[in-house]
């Protein structure tokens, strides 16, 4: 029989929260990462975003975390609008498209200026999106008429440790689903104090590529553990890059 401690500390779980900001250039994989995530479905066809806000629930190892999302403009139109966002979030997923080195390049320039301007205190992950890209002929041919190539593991790992992120995830919204729930799954964990951005043991020692991460088990017979001790251990087997 579970101690009363442990079931006052399964039901303060049960209402896990992770409220998740995602900035980034325009037509960079935002809003394809939050519907992969939100709906599994792949938006083809780029719609300009404004400001959209979402809410999901996903399981991990009998785990229930509510999301709440905020997808932004990164047009310079909304360059006026888009604080508002900044004091709900409780992390941010800062992301740049694979397929496009300058948007990296805006990573440090642009938006961890912003970012740190209007939330100083809330983690971030950086999130390479569009990593299908980095083998796509066609981008692979564009990007070298003007001498440059798909942004490398280590390019976004120097500029993951340069601006102090959190962790470094790559996702493909469009050929891995399992990339995009480990990177919410890592923006839950930081959201949470669980990961330890400027070193230390366990995940937050290094950076990690969320393709990595286990993925939740769908025939775990164990009881139900606190989030932080069931996902650390699995962290603990990723490999860091």
């Amino acid at each position: 029989m579970s101690s009363p401690k442990k079931s006052a500390l399964v039901t303060e779980l049960d209402s896990l929260e992770c409220r998740v900001l995602l900035v980034g250039d325009a037509q960079c994989g935002k809003s394809a990462l939050i519907q992969r995530f939100v709906s599994d479905k792949f938006l083809e066809v780029y719609a300009p975003t404004s400001f959209d806000k979402y809410s999901t629930s996903h399981e991990w190892s009998g785990q229930m975390v509510n999301f709440l999302v905020w997808d932004t403009s990164g047009a310079s139109a909304y360059d006026s609008v888009r604080p508002l966002a900044y004091p709900e979030a409780r992390v941010v997923l800062l992301c740049f498209s694979i397929g496009e080195p300058e948007s990296l390049d805006h990573v440090v320039t642009k938006w961890y200026p912003e970012i740190r301007h209007h939330c100083t205190t809330a983690p971030i992950i950086l999130c390479g999106c569009q990593s299908d890209l980095r083998n796509d002929i066609e981008t692979i041919s564009r990007l070298a008429k003007i001498r440059r190539i798909p942004v490398t593991s280590e390019q976004a790992l120097q500029v993951s440790r340069k601006i102090e992120a959190g962790n470094y995830v790559e996702t493909s919204s469009r050929t891995s689903v399992k990339s995009v729930r480990d990177a919410f799954e890592v923006a839950a964990l930081a959201s949470h104090g669980r990961l330890n951005a400027r070193g230390g043991g366990g995940l937050g020692s290094g950076v990690v590529s969320s393709h990595a991460v286990r993925p939740p088990s769908k025939t775990n017979n164990k009881a139900r553990l606190d989030l932080k001790y069931e996902l650390k251990d699995r962290a603990k087997v990723c490999s860091l890059m």
